[in-house]
């Protein structure tokens, strides 16, 4: 508290002195009489990292009229965070040597947060700036989108009163800032704005926007000390805003806005940004009415952002017309580029009218007469003939007075597409699903597909081809939570006029974000780490119903007996040795052309696996093929199992599944034939008087169309392991070794499963990280390195030949008799075919993390290696290599920085019928600056 009064009381001072520092910087100033009163003042020291001194001094005009006074002065939150044992690994990072906790968020923020430095340590340069030794990656407006320049500057700014008195780095007045000076020659209303680097889009390489997308975080600290201009305000306010734009010019939409005074001091601003497309930061300053008002800003850094090479595209401006008739939903005020959120989540549209709903195709009036595209019609308005080959009813009515969307044949060429696409829909909620009925009849029809695009980037997600006879069908996509993407219907035209493709009753379910429960959550529901409220049924069943994963946690799942998404392998199921064939695990379509799922049900995208029956030769009609679940216990209660299958195609067999106890199967569940062309889910309650297993049982249909797929398979908490089914490597160790829950060392310590794959030996012999896929010479084995059942073919272990293509020696002992890992060659392949090296599961890296390994791809070699980290809702590739790299051992070197619950995954693909050629060897995590 200070206390200024009397009418030559004059002024005060208060100086940071830091050891070491010539300057005293001033933090606190008080000028002439502030009335007989005592008056309250925070000060912002922020971290200071040497030993510091406060003084004061009092200026005084020489006439003896005036006291100042201060009392009860008080430090607030100026010790560093204490040291503890352990820290939540979820949401925290723990300090090398003060053992703090500080929070994720902390991390490469440019404030050493620890005390020690190490949240700081290990950080990209590129991604941070504190302004000391220029703009670094920053670069101001030079395409004339602003009127003057941010000014970098030390100290107070040249107005008096207004502005920071120091920057936020070093908290002196050493320290550099950029501010806005709204002081002459500046004038009301002028902007001045600055643009960071380019940025990719916030998905994994690109290569699956809708279940990696992820937000990326920009931090940074901002000053406003003074008046400007805002709409709609009564007074004219000072303006800091932030923008994110995906093209070179503009302003993008806006993240954050800030106006008025916000008192001298630094603010911290935290902001999550998410693209479908490159982009970039806009940081706009808006100059008040008054000179009093600065804006400063300071210590700016990106996490988990990614620099992108290119250059924003220049706005599209030659995009030929639409056709977009207005929307059947209320009127709305929304600005123009957005778009009315749809009520409770759903949105529904049956062409009625000719309307289209926002649906967006090509304008005819800009394209030739006869072209192939999407265009609402009616059975009435058929010719002679073509009901053959287009529904005379619509699905909405049953009349010929309906209307449907057409793609018709009777224009185009051959091969021919017409897409039809919404606009972008911004976000969606974890149970959102498209719904729509498609009929598809003619002898010459094309395909249909549905696509979900982000950007320039699009993959399919639904697909039908060929006829399909005179009939609607239904089809469906879950599309789950997802983020600024649009829904691409894409007809492919035929041979001939002989079959249109025709859609109706288009519906998004389900599909409203989650909004903040009102109160707490009720025991009958699980609260996500993010504050939401799911029911515990939706706990560990693949899809993210908590918008954060928090509901997929690995350590909640461990309670979820059989469950597995068939990533790589079959989990805790097994093949049975009682059957004519194995289930496959498969990744993208089937191999049969008109049968099976374009994707799978866990990833949504290409690269997701899901097991299958393959129905075409050397399978026969009626030949089975089984596999079983992990044996359950009697004492199960309350014990589900829900699976998702698919099951399409003209000659479908039967999908069985039953409970298998005392030796006899019991039918739980019998499907046969056409079930529909997308994944459906059930859910069978499971109970038996003794231990039993599950069983599913896949049974060939008459013909080759008609493959049988699952995926996601979950059994609840109830249903509880036998004692004689756990996993071998989890046998309880004797009696008395160790206490219950922990696993025993190699050299008598004990260890808990927790503890191992985590990067820290902390058995002291190694024997909890041993199986994890550590660090590698292949000299004494594989060091838990796995191969993976999806494989066509596999990583073998070997030594050197000069005989054969791959290499003659080792890179470890550079001897013909070194170990190291190569990709085999078998007689029987294609192309396409995929060979995997898997790890273990990792807890979690830090900062500074890498992998070292070296490779050799011989100069017959035809293949491609690849580096794939797989986390618990993403698969993204790192690194690749495709064809000879000369005939010597490569090293290579890939940051594994921040990562948690990840795989890492060596794939090998096959380019021709056999190849082979390729190895690795001397694998090493790297956790040290190098």
């Amino acid at each position: 508290m200070h206390y200024n009064s009397g009418i030559s009381v004059g002024a005060a001072d208060m100086y940071l002195r830091i050891n070491g520092v010539q300057n005293k910087t001033v933090i606190w100033r008080t000028l002439y009489d502030q009335g007989t009163r005592w008056n309250q003042v925070t000060l912002q020291l922020g971290r200071i990292t040497q030993p510091f001194q406060i003084s004061l001094a009092k200026i005084s005009l020489g006439v003896f009229d005036g006291v100042s006074a201060l009392d009860d002065v008080t430090f607030k939150n100026c010790s560093l965070p204490p040291a503890v044992a352990k820290c939540p690994t979820r949401t925290h990072f723990h300090c090398r040597h003060t053992k703090a906790c500080v929070e994720h968020l902390q991390l490469c923020d440019l404030v050493d947060d620890c005390g020690d430095g190490s949240d700081e340590e290990g950080c990209s340069p590129e991604l941070q700036c504190n302004f000391e030794h220029g703009l670094c990656s920053w670069k101001q407006e030079q395409s004339g989108g602003d009127v003057f320049d941010w000014t970098r500057i030390q100290g107070p700014t040249p107005s008096s009163n207004t502005g920071p008195w120091k920057d936020h780095t070093l908290g002196t007045s050493q320290g550099h800032y950029l501010y806005i000076e709204s002081s002459a020659p500046q004038e009301f209303k002028d902007t001045a704005v600055l643009l960071s680097r380019v940025f990719q889009p916030t998905h994994s390489g690109g290569k699956d926007p809708s279940r990696s997308s992820y937000y990326c975080v920009f931090r940074f600290h901002y000053h406003m000390f003074g008046s400007c201009l805002l709409p709609g305000m009564s007074q004219d306010h000072l303006c800091l805003a932030v923008y994110l734009r995906t093209t070179s010019t503009g302003r993008g939409h806006v993240l954050w806005v800030r106006y008025g005074d916000q008192g001298n001091l630094w603010h911290r601003k935290t902001l999550y940004l998410n693209s479908a497309r490159p982009f970039q930061i806009v940081i706009e300053g808006t100059v008040g009415d008054d000179f009093k008002g600065d804006i400063a800003i300071d210590d700016l850094s990106f996490m988990d952002c990614v620099p992108y090479d290119g250059e924003l595209p220049t706005p599209n401006t030659t995009t030929p017309a639409v056709t977009t008739p207005a929307p059947t939903v209320q009127p709305h005020s929304c600005p123009d580029g957005e778009f009315a959120c749809v009520v409770h989540g759903e949105e529904h549209c049956d062409f009625e009218g000719s309307d289209v709903c926002g649906w967006k195709s090509v304008d005819s009036s800009l394209v030739p007469v006869h072209i192939f595209l999407w265009s609402p019609d009616k059975g009435e308005s058929a010719h002679n003939g073509e009901q053959y080959h287009r529904p005379i009813n619509d699905h909405t009515l049953g009349s010929p007075e309906g209307w449907y969307l057409c793609a018709d044949s009777s224009n185009g060429g051959y091969g021919q597409i017409a897409d039809l696409q919404t606009p972008v829909i911004s976000s969606t909620g974890p149970h959102c699903t498209l719904v729509f009925w498609y009929h598809m009849s003619g002898f010459t029809v094309g395909s249909l597909k549905v696509l979900l695009k982000y950007g320039n980037v699009s993959h399919e997600v639904w697909s039908q081809s060929g006829n399909q006879g005179n009939k609607w069908r239904r089809g469906e996509v879950f599309l789950g939570l997802s983020n600024n993407f649009q829904v691409v219907f894409r007809a492919k035209r035929g041979i001939s006029y002989m079959g249109d493709v025709v859609i109706d009753d288009v519906s998004f379910l389900h599909c409203s974000p989650p909004l903040p429960p009102d109160g707490p959550c009720t025991p009958e529901q699980y609260a996500c780490a993010n504050g939401h409220c799911i029911p515990q049924d939706n706990l560990c069943d693949f899809i993210s119903h908590c918008e954060d994963s928090s509901d997929e946690d690995p350590y909640i799942c461990k309670g979820f007996s059989g469950r597995c998404s068939f990533e790589f392998d079959l989990c805790s199921w097994r093949q049975s040795r009682e059957d004519d064939f194995d289930w496959l695990i498969k990744a993208g379509s089937t191999p049969t052309l008109g049968t099976g799922p374009s994707s799978d049900h866990t990833l949504r995208d290409p690269s997701g696996h899901y097991l299958y029956l393959e129905s075409s030769f050397p399978q026969a009609a009626g030949d089975t093929a089984r596999i079983s679940g992990p044996l359950l216990s009697r004492r199960s209660s309350q014990c589900k199992m829900r699976f998702y299958f698919h099951m399409s195609g003209d000659s479908i067999g039967t999908l069985s599944v039953f409970k298998m106890g005392e030796g006899r199967p019991h039918l739980l569940l019998n499907l046969t034939g056409d079930q529909g062309n997308y994944w459906q889910m059930r859910e069978i309650p499971l109970s038996h008087t003794g231990d039993f297993q599950v069983m599913f049982e896949g049974k060939v249909g008459r013909s080759s169309k008609g493959d049988i797929c699952l995926d996601d398979i979950t059994l609840s908490p109830g249903c509880l392991l036998a004692s004689s089914a756990g996993e071998e490597d989890n046998t309880p160790p004797p009696a008395g070794s160790c206490p219950s829950g922990f696993l025993p060392c190699e050299n008598g310590r004990c260890f808990t499963p927790g503890q191992s794959c985590d990067f820290t030996d902390d058995c002291g012999d190694g024997t909890d990280e041993k199986d994890c896929g550590t660090s590698c010479s292949f000299e004494n084995g594989r060091c838990g390195w796995k191969s993976s059942l999806a494989d066509n073919f596999d990583w073998t272990l070997g030594t050197g030949s000069v005989k054969r293509i791959w290499p003659p020696y080792d890179h470890t002992l550079m001897t013909e008799n070194g170990h190291f890992i190569y990709l085999e060659a078998s007689p029987v392949g294609h192309k396409g075919d995929k060979a995997h090296l898997r790890s273990s599961v990792w807890k979690e890296s830090s900062a500074i993390c890498k992998l070292s390994f070296w490779y050799y791809i011989s100069h017959k070699a035809t293949g491609t290696i690849r580096l794939l980290i797989k986390t618990e809702n993403d698969l993204r590739e790192i690194w690749n290599k495709t064809g000879s790299q000369g005939n010597k051992w490569n090293r290579a070197e890939v940051p594994l920085r921040n990562l948690r619950y990840f795989e890492v995954i060596f794939e090998g693909i096959r380019l021709r019928d056999v190849s082979r050629g390729a190895a690795l060897d001397d694998l090493e995590f790297i956790f040290d600056d190098i």
